[in-house]
C-alpha cells in the first residue's frame, strides 16, 4: 500500500496555510538544495528527516493539480511533488505540527510543501 498525500490547513511560521501532509496529518517538507535524482538528505539526515517512500500507486486529493511521482534514488523509491522530494520531520509528533519550517540544514532550507509548490 502506497502512502497517500492529503492537503490540510496547518499553521506554518504563524500563518495558516494549505500544506501537503501524510494521511495521519503530519506535515511534509522539501529541502531547497535537493535534486530529484541526487538527494542531499541521506544517511544520518534521514533520522531527523525520514523520506516519504512509495511502494505502489500514488494519489493526490481532488483539486490538487501538481504532479506526484516516485523517484528511485539513494533513499529508495521516494515520493516527489512537482519534482521536490518529500520528507517528514522527526520532531513533528502531532497532526498540524510544522516544527521543521525554515530550518537550515544539509545544505539548504526546509520548507513545508504546499499544493502551489513550483515544479523543479
Amino acid at each position: 500500500m502506497s502512502p497517500a498525500v492529503i492537503v490540510a490547513t496547518v499553521t506554518v511560521a504563524g500563518t495558516s496555510q494549505q500544506v501537503l501532509t501524510t494521511p495521519a496529518g503530519l506535515t511534509l517538507y522539501y529541502l531547497t538544495s535537493d535534486t530529484t535524482t541526487a538527494p542531499k538528505c541521506t544517511a544520518t539526515c534521514l533520522t531527523h528527516w525520514p523520506a516519504l517512500l512509495s511502494t505502489g500507486q500514488l494519489a493526490l486529493p481532488s483539486g490538487v493539480t501538481g504532479s506526484l511521482t516516485a523517484v528511485q534514488n539513494a533513499n529508495g523509491n521516494q515520493v516527489a511533488y512537482n519534482g521536490h522530494l518529500l520528507y517528514q520531520f522527526a520532531n513533528d509528533k502531532a497532526q498540524g505540527d510544522s516544527k521543521g519550517e525554515g530550518i537550515n540544514a544539509f545544505g539548504g532550507t526546509w520548507h513545508a510543501a504546499t499544493p502551489g509548490l513550483t515544479p523543479m
